[in-house]
């Protein structure tokens, strides 16, 4: 395929998952929102919130195999999301240098008094915290996925042929873009972060064959940091986390309301992420 028409491709593939993740959150939150009205054992309201969840995932997935199996006519195994041998592994080892950055990170800015913990859940209101909680996880987990497919799945998968730089650099510098135009106003940090991110995650995808440890680090990093530690996410606080943190100091450095990802402790953190990483993956 001339590298003309695997541009077109790339930009067509792109907005048609815009488009199918566009409508596809709102009918998750639409769905979301008629959930917490409804009378429901804990248990079966547990099993519904996690399936709509899923929902954007679902939309990514259908337009990822269309395109993958009907225009490129590739096979879903090149997209590197099918399960196989040592897979739960390098989900966890992804998952695990994740932890290990964005603790160290926090510890640095909570010793700097940027960061403060302003309340925990844990003993008390589990009950009440619960439900939120395991909802926020299966939001970070599918969103996880979906950015991965996305990004080091069909697009990396479609500018393999030109060598591994020609998928590594061009898909970490789509990602990075994207998440700019779809996050105007963010401190221009976010936007180094995320590529540097990108190209941590395409590396991994290129050396493992598959998208387990990017989707592990991706995972581990947005749980951590949302889920477990309660910072700042998408411009506002995180309220469904073990604990709940403020953010102050210069936005430059913690990336304020806008989580680590914005901020130059994001860099640190992704600096020992590659270190981290450097340990575990095969070197071509």
């Amino acid at each position: 395929m001339h590298y003309l028409e695997t541009c077109a491709l790339a930009l067509a593939y792109l907005a048609c998952v815009g488009v199918a993740l566009e409508f596809s959150h709102k009918l998750y939150w639409r769905l979301s929102g008629h959930l917490a009205c409804l009378q429901l054992p804990f248990p079966v309201l547990m099993l519904l919130a996690g399936a709509v969840t899923c929902v954007p995932l679902a939309s990514a997935l259908v337009v990822t195999a269309i395109f993958c199996i009907f225009i490129s006519h590739q096979p879903i195994s090149a997209l590197g999301l099918l399960p196989y041998a040592g897979a739960a592994s390098w989900a966890a080892q992804g998952a695990g240098v994740a932890l290990g950055c964005v603790v160290v990170v926090f510890l640095i800015g909570l010793l700097a008094g940027h960061i403060r913990i302003r309340r925990y859940w844990f003993p008390r209101n589990t009950a009440k915290s619960v439900p939120g909680f395991v909802e926020g996880i299966m939001v970070f987990l599918t969103g996880s996925i979906f950015e991965e497919l996305v990004f080091r799945g069909y697009l990396f998968a479609l500018l393999l042929q030109y060598g591994p730089m020609a998928a590594i650099v061009p898909s970490s510098v789509i990602f990075s873009v994207v998440h700019l135009i779809k996050h105007r106003g963010l401190p221009k940090m976010f936007t180094v972060n995320a590529l540097l991110f990108g190209l941590l995650a395409a590396t991994c995808r290129y050396c493992t064959g598959g998208l387990w440890l990017p989707v592990g680090l991706h995972f581990g990093w947005n749980v951590v940091s949302g889920s477990i530690l309660g910072l700042p996410y998408s411009g506002k606080t995180f309220e469904r986390g073990v604990a709940e943190c403020d953010v102050c100091g210069p936005v430059w450095l913690t990336g304020g309301l806008h989580s680590l990802d914005a901020g130059v402790l994001g860099t640190v953190a992704l600096a020992i992420a590659a270190v981290g990483l450097l340990a575990v993956i095969p070197l071509h």
